[in-house]
């Protein structure tokens, strides 16, 4: 008996090790010309340094940071356009 706790706790080792070196694919498109060449991307006090134009392998969370940022920064894009086009309307009693 005392020898199937320790292999079921040997094997539940192994599985840990197997998920954190999962890898998953994260594509950064290149910016303008004199944009810099690398995206920093830190969760949780630890930096990634990522080529932009090309494919690295990263774990899933630095994906979903990234994804995150992506859509944080779009929602503002979309944010600061309603408000430009909400600006250049006339004001009520002046046409």
């Amino acid at each position: 008996m005392a020898t199937e706790k320790n292999n079921t706790a040997a094997e539940t080792e192994n599985t840990a090790e197997v998920k954190t070196d999962e890898r998953v694919e994260l594509f950064i498109p290149k910016g303008a010309a004199n944009d810099e060449p690398n995206v920093f991307i830190s969760v949780n006090g630890v930096g990634y340094l990522l080529p932009k134009g090309k494919k690295s392998m990263v774990p899933p969370f630095v994906k979903a940071e990234y994804d995150r940022s992506v859509a944080a920064q779009n929602k503002m894009d979309e944010h600061v356009d309603e408000m430009l086009a909400e600006a250049k309307k006339p004001l009520p009693g002046t046409v």
